[in-house]
């Protein structure tokens, strides 16, 4: 079914988000460019982005519902697992999740003006998707960024935005080194993303975003037996919170 848009959210999304988005986001990237280097990607790979979430959540007039900060210990790393929605899960995310993390995203990203550079800044890691050689080489990357001390790393496992809002088949590199690390896995519910910017959409129609943390799985046992049970697990947990 074809989304409706209403009138006023076209207006608003062109006249008024598109170019405060932009002025704001080209500001925080050129900051971090330049303070990274000299500050350190301690508090300048994080707290940027944390605020440009926030603002951008703010712009799109979208009301924030968070569940189980609780549940992260900030001292302890994690795998981070979510559905994808939209395109603002990245602004939900950055803006109020109670933790320090590295993305893992696509490489096509590290081409894009300022906004690559700037996540290339923040450590964060890309994944060349060209073929599995080089895809697992970004994941042993990730590893090594996780090995370095307290980080967690956040990963979207059906490694592209929704079609039509329903989770797709989630694939096996975050739970491959969730197996190889032991890190506990907290899986991450996104409900409302995708009505307030669907794929392929540029207007935003403000609305609800819930986020819901549960509660981390122990990946101790975790091995090549039991590694596709525990992506149906967590897959079956994130579908959980979709439901209410």
């Amino acid at each position: 079914m074809k989304r409706k848009i209403n009138p006023l959210a076209i207006i608003y999304s062109t006249f008024i988000f598109a170019p405060l988005a932009i002025i704001v986001s080209t500001i925080i990237f050129i900051l971090i460019i330049i303070m990274t280097p000299i500050a350190g990607e301690k508090k300048w790979g994080y707290y940027p982005g944390r605020v440009l979430g926030r603002i951008m959540c703010f712009l799109a007039l979208t009301r924030i519902k968070i569940v189980g900060n609780e549940n992260i210990d900030p001292n302890k790393s994690y795998i981070f697992v979510a559905n994808h929605q939209s395109m603002f899960d990245i602004f939900l995310i950055y803006g109020y999740l109670n933790a320090k993390f590295k993305w893992i995203m696509k490489m096509e990203l590290r081409r894009t003006p300022l906004l690559g550079k700037a996540c290339e800044s923040m450590g964060h890691i890309f994944v060349d998707r060209s073929s599995p050689m080089r895809a697992q080489k970004s994941l042993e990357a990730a590893k090594s960024r996780l090995l370095q001390g307290n980080n967690s790393i956040f990963l979207f496992p059906e490694g592209t935005r929704s079609a039509n809002g329903k989770i797709g088949r989630f694939k096996r590199g975050a739970f491959t080194i969730a197996r190889d690390l032991h890190l506990p896995i907290i899986p991450v519910t996104i409900s409302g993303a995708y009505n307030v910017l669907p794929k392929n959409s540029w207007f935003i129609t403000p609305g609800k975003i819930t986020m819901t943390i549960h509660q981390p799985i122990d990946t101790t046992h975790l091995n090549d037996d039991n590694l596709n049970e525990t992506i149906d697990q967590v897959k079956n947990i994130v579908e959980s919170a979709l439901k209410k």
